[in-house]
């Protein structure tokens, strides 16, 4: 049987070369790893961060919104009511101006018909 010489041995140098060079490349490679896993976290964190600035723009937009739409309800209740009160007034200012003869003789009409004494 012939015996062949190891590779280690007749090569020993080019092996132990190749050896590190895998070595070096797996620490590379171990390395670029992890700085994608330090990319994604960072990422992630300014993804969030960008969520929640975003959250706070829309609730600030919705809370001026409904501030808008509030005032503008409690504008057009106010003229709803200044309308109202003078449309009392003007009633009530009408009923004053009715001679009390005419009311006194109204009232006992209503009550000769409802057969009051």
């Amino acid at each position: 049987m012939r015996q062949y010489p190891s590779c280690l041995f007749v090569k020993g140098i080019g092996m132990i070369a190749l050896v590190e060079k895998i070595v070096s490349l797996e620490n590379e490679a171990e390395s670029i790893v992890a700085q994608a896993h330090e990319e994604a976290k960072r990422l992630e964190k300014a993804s969030e961060e960008e969520i929640a600035s975003y959250r706070r723009k829309l609730a600030e937009e919705m809370e001026q919104r409904i501030a808008a739409f509030s005032g503008e309800r409690e504008k057009m209740h106010q003229k709803a009511m200044t309308e109202a009160e003078g449309e009392l007034k003007a009633a009530l200012d009408a009923v004053d101006q009715i001679p009390p003869g005419i009311l006194r003789d109204k009232v006992e009409w209503i009550m000769s018909r409802l057969g009051s004494p």
